[in-house]
């Protein structure tokens, strides 16, 4: 488990790094690895920190940083889980400290109270409503669900039926109801990509149909394929992680494009049974680790009611096990291996329309009501005619909580970040000299269950959306890179580790991803840098978020269309486990990350 959890991150990373979607290929064919490392900002010799923002800067320390996050990854706090008592005490503690540092509270208006039986008091008035730090909002909690996927069939006047089991044949997880009924079409696999010549999804109608298509792209070991001839279309398809391969990036990408052409569902079998089908995968997520238990995810399923659900979010992907899509595929006198021969013979598409067939996909959820807060507090910029426009600043301050005997404490994650903004707002507030613009700073609920409290603050901004100059995330900033860790990055990334060692020092590493378009953000890091020190690999991504970049708090506000920087150090092996605890990390590398974002929101609030 902990492999896989590594090659996820290491994964987003690698995708994160790799030319944007949709940008065509250069004509001089540009070396990857050359192009990325022109981002790269080596400061081996800090520049002494600008006076007006030093104050502040000096202020945050690593022993002031531990100090706080000894506090919120204790297990008295129970993991601190969204709408639970352990959060409640985390964002009491919050709000305490901003309260004691002199912050404006950014949070609810207070409710009006009920009339009494004898109504108010004569003579009294009532005192004047103020805000206060809790921004508090009702969620719903999918306490039960149950996924069923029936296939119905009609061949002259028989009608046959065959119901396919959840967490067996197929998996889908949502907290969403589902109830759809629809054709049946196989799209190949889902590819429509001009400079290889193909295109799946030509003559095949989608529209209001089941549409079952192969993982991955023609011929992954094969060198005969198009897709293996083409560099770009082997990295964008076929060279990613394994757990890449198992439902994420290219293929949650090429199911986005089928749900803009109208598809009802998309299903997705896999292309390769090399590593197993999808059963050794539950399976493999249900066995008992005897080294350091990683107890199975029973983390609360939480939505906002109402509320704009983010592009993954309400979308039907099922995974399908290779027998269920044969069985889908009979009505054909089809089977995989049999389609897949057919394309290789000739490097052709062989999608087709499955007539007489319709599959009926279910997902009814039983829903109980919770509430939980984000916390937020502010400083006003000093400039009059400026400081109704703002930067935000912002980590999650939930984890995972208690499962039986076991508490996730969430040091690393994220417990670090949240106390990096805590020690940003305390360095804010006692730094003699504001800037112009107003800072916010925000410690954001369910974002394990899917960034729920960031979502919520961008719906109901302290500051108008338009107000808001650029949003910088703070999740998990207390583990530094190492060698080993390098070398994986580097390995994904398909450079050498060793050109990249002479540049950097690991312990001072940071890939820092922001979103494209926005010079005064990347001006503001890059000056804030050359004080902190740091060894920063940017990224500017234009691509719109999918599901494999969206995963932090920055995403709400990157669909509002807001400037935005994701700040996350090397990430340890403790992750998502109990064993994410203080004993397992130092200060110094939150110092340095805190440190670098202060003085950079600073800048830009300033300019």
């Amino acid at each position: 488990m902990k492999r896989i959890l590594f090659a996820v991150v290491i994964g987003v990373l690698f995708l994160a790094f790799l030319p944007a979607q949709g940008t065509p290929p250069r004509a001089d064919k540009a070396d990857p690895a050359a192009e990325m490392m022109k981002n790269l900002q080596a400061v081996s010799t800090p520049e002494a920190v600008p006076a007006r923002a030093k104050a502040g800067f000096d202020s945050i320390t690593a022993g002031d940083l531990m100090a706080m996050l000894a506090f919120l990854s204790h297990d008295a706090l129970e993991g601190r889980e969204a709408a639970s008592r352990g959060y409640d005490t985390a964002a009491a503690y919050a709000q305490s400290l901003f309260a004691l540092w002199g912050l404006q509270p950014g949070g609810d208006m207070p409710k009006a109270p009920a009339a009494g039986f004898f109504g108010p008091e004569p003579g009294r008035q009532p005192a004047k409503p103020e805000r206060g730090f809790l921004q508090e909002f009702v969620m719903k909690e999918a306490v039960e669900s149950q996924a069923a996927a029936v296939l119905e069939t009609l061949s002259g006047t028989a009608r046959g039926s065959r119901a396919f089991a959840p967490d067996v044949d197929f998996t889908f997880s949502s907290s969403l109801p589902l109830e759809v009924s629809a054709p049946l079409v196989f799209a190949g696999y889902g590819i429509s990509e001009k400079q290889a010549g193909w295109d799946d999804l030509a003559g095949i109608d989608v529209k209001d149909r089941i549409v079952l298509i192969l993982s991955d792209a023609p011929g992954r070991d094969d060198p005969a394929s198009p897709f293996q001839k083409n560099k770009e279309l082997k990295e964008k398809y076929l060279a990613a992680a394994p757990m890449m391969r198992r439902g994420g990036g290219a293929d949650f990408a090429k199911a986005g494009e089928l749900f803009k052409r109208g598809a009802a569902a998309v299903l997705i079998a896999r292309s390769s049974l090399a590593d197993g089908d999808i059963q050794q995968e539950i399976v493999d997520r249900r066995r008992v680790n005897d080294d350091k238990p990683i107890l199975p995810d029973s983390r609360k399923r939480l939505l906002i009611p109402g509320a704009k659900g983010m592009p993954w979010e309400g979308r039907p992907i099922l995974r399908v096990s290779r027998e269920m899509a044969d069985a889908l595929l009979a009505v054909a006198g089809k089977t995989v291996d049999a389609l897949q021969q057919e394309i290789a013979a000739r490097w052709r598409p062989r999608s087709l329309a499955l007539p007489g067939t319709s599959l009926r996909l279910s997902n009814r959820v039983r829903y109980e009501l919770a509430r939980s807060a984000n916390v937020v507090g502010w400083i006003e910029g000093s400039d009059p005619a400026l400081r109704d426009e703002a930067v935000v600043i912002g980590g999650h301050l939930d984890h995972l909580g208690r499962k039986g005997d076991y508490i996730f404490n969430g040091a690393e994650d994220n417990g670090s970040g949240a106390c990096g903004v805590l020690a940003m707002a305390r360095a804010l507030a006692l730094n003699p000299e504001k800037p112009k613009r107003s800072v916010v700073f925000c410690l954001w609920t369910g974002e394990e269950e899917g960034l729920l409290g960031s979502r919520w603050y961008v719906q109901h901004p302290l500051f108008a959306m338009e107000k808001t100059l650029a949003y910088l995330n703070l999740d998990m900033i207390a583990v530094p890179w190492d060698e080993k860790g390098l070398g994986r990055m580097t390995r994904m990334m398909n450079i050498k580790a060793d050109e990249l060692l002479k540049r950097i020092r690991p312990d001072r590493f940071l890939p820092l991803s922001l979103s494209a378009g926005a010079p005064d953000l990347r001006e503001a890091l890059t000056a804030a840098n050359r004080s902190a020190g740091m060894d920063i690999l940017y990224r500017e991504t234009p691509r719109s978020l999918d599901r494999m970049s969206g995963g932090s708090d920055h995403a709400p506000f990157a669909m509002a269309g807001r400037p935005w920087a994701f700040v996350l150090s090397g990430m340890g092996e403790n992750y998502h486990t109990p064993a994410d605890s203080i004993e397992k990390l130092g200060g110094d590398t939150m110092e340095r990350v805190s440190r670098l974002v202060f003085l950079a929101a600073f800048l830009l609030a300033d300019k």
